[in-house]
């Protein structure tokens, strides 16, 4: 009997934080929208809508150093111009994350699988593997940039 006296003390003081916390807001497909920075803190890429698709991408809208030791704009091992470049593509909204997308490292010159969810407002996790599941591969965290 005491421990359901102890229980009996506990769930109104459960029932009543509870009631005060804040709810969890449902994440909506546009909530990525925005320009986020990579944690190295060399590029923001700009995630966009495709028009009339239900299809998110992304592109390099700034580097810390956009030209290389010649004074060129940097390129990938493609040769393709860096900045600007469409680095995330096809992402689709299911369940509470951003997936079947690709994403594009300039540095490599490779493209992985790629899954995004939101850990927050402001802070993705980015997963990129070399395997369709996403176990071999890494996460990183990309914070979004205010007032840009």
């Amino acid at each position: 009997m005491k421990t359901l006296a102890k229980w009996g003390a506990v769930v109104p003081l459960v029932l009543g934080l509870l009631a005060f916390s804040q709810p969890v807001r449902a994440q909506a497909a546009a909530d990525i929208v925005g320009i986020w920075m990579p944690s190295e803190g060399t590029s923001y890429i700009k995630i966009f809508k495709e028009k009339g698709k239900d299809k998110f991408h992304g592109k390099i809208v700034w580097l810390k150093e956009p030209n290389d030791e010649t004074g060129s704009p940097k390129k990938d091992p493609k040769g393709a111009p860096i900045l600007n470049m469409l680095n995330l593509r096809d992402f689709v909204f299911v369940d509470g994350k951003w997936t079947e997308g690709t994403i594009y490292d300039p540095k490599s010159g490779n493209t992985y699988y790629c899954t995004i969810e939101m850990a927050n407002p402001d802070k993705l996790e980015v997963r990129g593997s070399i395997d369709s599941f996403g176990l071999v591969g890494r996460t990183d965290t990309w914070v979004r940039m205010k007032n840009m």
